[in-house]
């Protein structure tokens, strides 16, 4: 084979060659094209999908959250609109329940442990009388006292008639009359008294009287220095109920939570089974409570409480 034609296939080749390489890149480039374009596609195919997917929730949260807060604000409503329909039929209950005491009474009894308990304390710094007990029948009152003076030991028995009680905004006070006295005395620390006389001349007034100051009556010496007696007269005592602790037991409106309480026939008294629901305006009506009255009876203080419009 000449040499020309040689060169010619060789030239042909090479032609062929570079038209091949040049259609390679070229479908590489469309490849790299289509693929992102694809890709492209695909992202904002995903983007749009996540925007949507985002906002319905978004959506859903909102319309939870105001159906949410109208369930909370209709309950809020209902709750708001139900204690207000209770606190007016209370405040129409405590009315009525009002009207009616201001035109009866209740009675509230004390009993003599809770009367002994408070004299008790009204004693507690007394320089002279050791212990005292008070025992109710009607209308008396019976004071056992144990004292002292010095080496004198007195056991004394007093017996008041109740004349008047009177518990009051101006006034609070017993009037009572002493109508007997049993008194029995004996030395501390003395020789024993063996000797019948001398044992029954202590038991006299007038070997009292000579032991205690100034010669004073035994019942005045004990009873003139607790914090509200005071004599008014020959046998009549005066006990000034706010000048001591006795005012203070006689106005505890536990008593009267104690006595609304425990009634069984709330029918009676109009609004007070609604009250009863309320220790508030239980304690509201109590307060309003005002003693009428006193009575002492047997083993009791009688209190007749009412309400003053």
């Amino acid at each position: 084979m000449s040499e020309q034609p040689k060169k010619i296939r060789k030239k042909l080749l090479n032609k062929t060659l570079s038209a091949a390489n040049k259609a390679l890149e070229v479908a590489e480039d469309l490849v790299d094209m289509a693929q992102d374009t694809a890709k492209s596609v695909v992202d904002a195919a995903s983007d749009t999908a996540r925007n949507t997917l985002q906002f319905t929730a978004d959506s859903a949260q909102t319309l939870v959250q105001l159906a949410g807060g109208g369930a909370k604000m209709t309950a809020q409503l209902a709750s708001d609109t139900a204690k207000a329909a209770s606190q007016l039929a209370q405040e129409a209950a405590l009315q009525m329940a009002q009207n009616y005491f201001s035109k009866t009474t209740l009675t509230i009894a004390v009993s003599e442990s809770q009367l002994n308990k408070q004299l008790r304390k009204m004693i507690e710094s007394h320089d002279y009388i050791d212990f005292i007990k008070v025992d109710c029948e009607r209308d008396r009152l019976i004071v056992s006292l144990d004292g002292h003076y010095q080496r004198l030991i007195c056991t004394l028995s007093l017996y008041f008639d109740v004349l008047e009680c009177k518990v009051s905004h101006q006034e609070q006070f017993l009037m009572l009359r002493h109508v007997n006295t049993n008194i029995d005395t004996q030395l501390r620390q003395a020789r024993s008294l063996t000797n019948f006389a001398l044992r029954r001349a202590a038991r006299t007034t007038s070997f009292v009287l000579k032991r205690l100051p100034e010669k004073v009556d035994p019942v005045s010496f004990f009873l003139s220095r607790v914090d509200g007696f005071s004599q008014e007269g020959p046998y009549l005592w005066r006990v000034a109920l706010h000048k001591n602790l006795l005012i203070e037991l006689l106005q505890n409106r536990s008593w009267i939570v104690e006595k609304l309480l425990s009634l069984t026939d709330l029918s009676v008294i109009p609004g007070l089974s609604l009250l009863l629901d309320s220790e508030d305006m239980l304690l509201k009506l109590a307060n309003q409570f005002e003693i009428r009255s006193l009575r002492v009876m047997p083993n009791r203080l009688d209190l007749l409480v009412g309400i003053n419009t």
